[in-house]
């Protein structure tokens, strides 16, 4: 077994909402956004979630440690969904838009679910007449031109009622909840693949300053594109909180942006990269590519597209915990080696196992699953204390 290497990470005992309120409060004027052209800067941000908070609280009576869903696609709605929930104390469940509607039911007999946030695209699954509502309307943050494109192009009829709310009705309010600073939830739950990922919000920003030390820094605040799915957790991470770690910048917009956005770090699955070399996606400009779920064939093709240093890791999608090695020593076709938190060996199976604090608690058609060893079930061997992909 090697050891996890021991190094100076200080892992704040912070929350996601103190985190977006730290950085307000000195980059307020600065860009959190960029959703297809339309800016959203810090101070805003935090404006839009503070008033959803209170009407959360006070308008719809959700309380500490109950549970809100939210079923949306990855939008500026999405992120003031998630930090608000978290800044009134709720658990938080994610659920992919594709979950079925008896999967979705079960969630809200298991867990009495009393609010759900959804976006437009998803209107048709607010049936429960037992559940709040909440639509978000892509078009509440765009440029009008590019709100009237979206309106020819996605025709969805919502019947507003009682029970079935606007979301812009609930972030232009001028009320705080009057909760602590540090406030956070319970836990936060994933729906994926017929199972349950269940994390404490400690974990989720525990791997984000780990990441955060790692990733090479350069100077200015970085601006990150994500092409990892939002609803999962590592998508979480990638896609909201390691921006905002660094004070960064997150743009919201298809592949083609990516250049014109000057992203600096880029972040996807193999299939994302490999939809940029068959499209020939402009990428200059870009500083790192990460790929966290590792493909020998992927990483030889981006090579030879592009000289952008491609960080690479071992991964799945119920682990946070992805990259093995110090980002300033990639070593090429190597996971690299543990980071902090992180233990590894190998089984005589010559899989790769990992203990780490920041597994999830994983349920299975309801029944708990513990793992003290987790099995990426990736055959490797190590070379000089570097793991290698067999």
């Amino acid at each position: 077994m090697i050891e996890a290497i021991n190094s100076h990470v200080n892992i704040p005992d912070i929350s996601m909402y103190s985190l977006l309120l730290r950085n307000a409060e000195v980059n307020g004027s600065r860009p959190i956004i960029i959703f297809y052209d339309k800016y959203i800067t810090y101070s805003k941000l935090l404006k839009y979630v503070d008033s959803m908070a209170y009407q959360l609280e006070h308008r719809l009576n959700v309380r500490t440690g109950e549970t809100i869903a939210i079923i949306m696609d990855f939008s500026p709605p999405y992120i003031i969904s998630i930090i608000s929930s978290i800044k009134i104390g709720a658990r938080i469940l994610i659920i992919d838009g594709k979950t079925d509607d008896s999967t979705i039911n079960g969630y809200i007999d298991k867990y009495g679910i009393k609010v759900m946030i959804i976006c437009k695209k998803f209107a048709e699954k607010a049936k429960n007449e037992r559940i709040k509502y909440i639509v978000s309307d892509p078009n509440d943050f765009l440029t009008l031109g590019k709100a009237l494109i979206n309106n020819i192009r996605n025709r969805s009829y919502v019947k507003y009622g009682n029970n079935v709310l606007k979301f812009y009705e609930f972030i232009y309010s001028d009320n705080v909840p009057d909760l602590p600073e540090a406030h956070e939830p319970s836990c936060i739950m994933f729906h994926i693949e017929n199972e349950l990922l269940v994390f404490n919000m400690k974990s989720i920003i525990g791997e984000t300053f780990i990441i955060n030390y790692w990733l090479p820094k350069f100077d200015g605040k970085p601006v990150f594109y994500s092409g990892i799915d939002h609803s999962t957790p590592l998508g979480l991470i990638y896609s909201i909180t390691l921006p905002i770690s660094f004070s960064g910048t997150i743009v919201i917009n298809s592949p083609a942006s990516i250049s014109r956005n000057a992203c600096d770090f880029v972040v996807g699955p193999p299939s994302f990269y490999s939809q940029i070399i068959e499209k020939k996606i402009n990428i200059s400009g870009v500083k790192y590519c990460i790929m966290p779920f590792y493909d020998r064939e992927i990483e030889n093709a981006f090579h030879q597209y592009t000289d952008i240093p491609l960080i690479t890791g071992r991964s799945d999608q119920f682990t946070l915990t992805t990259h093995m090695n110090p980002f300033d020593d990639i070593r090429a076709g190597s996971f690299g080696m543990p980071v902090n938190y992180v233990e590894c060996m190998i089984n005589p199976e010559n899989e790769l196992l990992i203990k780490t604090p920041y597994l999830p608690v994983i349920y299975e058609n309801n029944k708990k699953k513990e793992y003290e060893w987790y099995n990426l079930h990736t055959k490797v061997k190590v070379v000089d204390n570097y793991y290698y992909s067999l």
